[in-house]
């Protein structure tokens, strides 16, 4: 397959088209010429897939900025450049304004001027796509981000009445009705915490200067998180588990940002715990920084897909088994963690369970 660059020449000069085609090596160029436009549309049409289009802007059946708009109705996709005589500049920025990615002089065209043109619009085209997508993209996810967010209050509004029925607080249940109770607020936990995954991934690719950095006590965090899993592992009588050592210092982080690293840990553990399994918690001083590890007995992780956990949207088999979710937890933490020259690493065992572990610079030390 050749990687020439295919050129629509649109030229009714035949001086002018022989010489564009004549200095330009035939190797790495290769010209489609006509010298009208409805010819040039046949030719798109036959063959779409174009790299460029050399365009003059006075044609026999079209003249003006009238040519770069009937040209950009059928070939909108293809970068357009304006051959011009020096008489025609003001039209050829106009030219441009409306869609051309560039434009160059007939009375300058060399071999080296004319190659430079042609990649910087090809350049500047694909610029204006990505350009484009991304702005799609961020429309799509501004939407996603306020529709999730729409979507977690009712949810935790929820919890809270399945809780009080539970407890018996609004009227009496058998225990098999409460247990029924509980098994859907413990759904709703793991909704509401895909929901707030999604939430933060958007803020945070949104934001990378959201993070603020600040000397915080990570033990408080830690209990807060802990405390939060304990209604559906009690539940489920699961076992948590801390071991949080004296030496622990301050480390510098965004509170906001270590508590949603741990608690998207823990509710990983949750997740993949059997009931009646053990979670177990633990942090401790490793020369200048505090290492915190979460630990499960779930199932494990097969090593091939150990190398993929903190990819966008990667989902093993068994996450795909145990539970729903949006691949976007252990993604969140490993931004989360990379913003503040951490570290965090997996290690797992088939049948025994799984172990994060996340280090992160003491106060006083600064991370390599």
């Amino acid at each position: 397959m050749s990687d020439a660059t295919s050129v629509l020449l649109i030229e009714d000069s035949l001086a002018d088209a022989n010489y564009v085609q004549k200095i330009l090596p035939k190797q790495l160029y290769k010209f489609v010429h006509v010298d009208r436009l409805e010819k040039a549309r046949e030719a798109v049409q036959s063959n779409p897939a174009f790299d460029v289009i050399l365009l003059d802007l006075s044609l026999p059946d079209e003249t003006g900025l009238a040519t770069i708009t009937a040209t950009m109705s059928w070939a909108n996709s293809v970068p357009i450049v304006i051959l011009t005589g020096l008489a025609d500049e003001e039209l050829s920025i106009q030219a441009v304004k409306s869609g051309a990615q560039d434009y160059i002089f007939k009375q300058d065209l060399s071999a080296p001027n004319l190659a430079r043109t042609i990649r910087y619009a090809i350049e500047r085209k694909q610029h204006d796509k990505d350009a484009k997508r991304l702005a799609v993209l961020e429309k799509h996810e501004e939407f996603m981000a306020t529709l999730t967010h729409d979507l977690k209050n009712p949810l935790i509004g929820n919890n809270l009445i399945l809780e009080l029925m539970a407890e018996q607080v609004m009227g009496v249940v058998s225990q098999e009705q409460a247990n029924l109770l509980l098994s859907l607020r413990d759904s709703n936990a793991l909704l509401i915490s895909m929901i707030q995954s999604l939430i933060d991934v958007y803020r945070f690719e949104k934001d990378v200067d959201a993070v603020k950095m600040e000397s915080i006590d990570p033990l408080p965090i830690i209990d807060k998180c802990v405390k939060s899993i304990a209604p559906i592992a009690t539940h489920r009588q699961i076992r948590l588990c801390t071991d949080l050592s004296d030496q622990v210092s301050n480390i510098v982080a965004d509170a906001a940002a270590f508590r949603r690293v741990m608690q998207n840990l823990l509710d990983n553990a949750l997740k993949f715990t059997p009931d009646g399994g053990v979670i177990s918690v633990g942090a401790q001083a490793v020369d200048d920084s505090i290492v915190f590890e979460v630990k499960d007995s779930g199932p494990g992780i097969p090593q091939d897909e150990q190398d993929r956990l903190f990819e966008r949207f990667a989902q093993g088999r068994n996450g795909k088994k145990f539970t729903p979710g949006t691949g976007l937890g252990l993604y969140l933490c490993k931004q989360l963690v990379s913003a503040h020259s951490g570290e965090i690493s997996c290690i797992s065992d088939i049948g025994r369970g799984t172990t994060f572990a996340v280090k992160l610079p003491q106060v006083g030390f600064s991370a390599n």
